[in-house]
Formats: C-alpha cells, sequence, structure tokens
C-alpha cells in the first residue's frame, strides 16, 4: 500500500533516522481515506496500515480552536490552519505538505522528496 518517497519516509521515521509527528486530526483523515472503495481494503488491512503508521510517527493532540484562530489570517485554506498551527506548535524542524500553498506560505515547508535529500544528503 505505501510506495514511492512516502513509504521511504516512513520506514525512516520507522527506524529513528527522523522523527515524523503529526496530529490525531490528520491520522483520523488517513484513516477515512483509507476506507475508501478505490482502495479496496479489508478492516484488518486498515488496521494494519493505521498501527504501522504508528509505529513511523508520533501522533499528538490538535491545536485547540484558540490555537487555531491565532494562524486564522495565513492560510486560504482553514483546512490547514491545524497543520500550519503543529508545525510551529510543536517547533519542527521540516513540514512534510504536498499542498501548494503550505509549500508556498511557511518556511520550512518541502515536500517528500525534498524532505528525504534533506534527511539523506
Amino acid at each position: 500500500m505505501f510506495e514511492g518517497n512516502e513509504a521511504l519516509l516512513l520506514r525512516l521515521g520507522a527506524i529513528r533516522l527522523c522523527t515524523l509527528v503529526t496530529t490525531r486530526y490528520v491520522i483520523d483523515e488517513v484513516h477515512q481515506a483509507l476506507r475508501a472503495r478505490e482502495f479496496g481494503l479489508t478492516e484488518d488491512e486498515l488496521v494494519a496500515l493505521i498501527a504501522f503508521a504508528y509505529k513511523c510517527v508520533t501522533v499528538y493532540e490538535g491545536p485547540n480552536r484558540d490555537q487555531l484562530h491565532r494562524y486564522s489570517s495565513r492560510l486560504d485554506d482553514k483546512k490547514d490552519l491545524h497543520v500550519l498551527a503543529s508545525f510551529e506548535g510543536l517547533d519542527c524542524d521540516m513540514l512534510v505538505t504536498g499542498d501548494r500553498e503550505l509549500l508556498r506560505k511557511v518556511n520550512g515547508a518541502k515536500t517528500t522528496r525534498q524532505a528525504i535529500e534533506t534527511l539523506l544528503g
């Protein structure tokens, strides 16, 4: 299921070459997305994939409503405020994303490929 650069990044997190962090909100989004028919996953496969993600990534509670409000003027896409608030609130070195607005507006935002190149030099 996990292939390409994203799979490599997860494996790097699993062996602790880097510390990958996310929020419960993002994990819940991934969980919902993987339920889509196009993936054709059984419930056991879905549970196994989420368990694998938890082995690779540290999951934090997301920012609260007040924290999100402080970031509301920085992004057009309000659905991504939690990502920005968490990135800065957790004092992360890098924000790995495919979102174009985040890549443009957030210092430290990188594509998965750029993140891997940074990590592996």
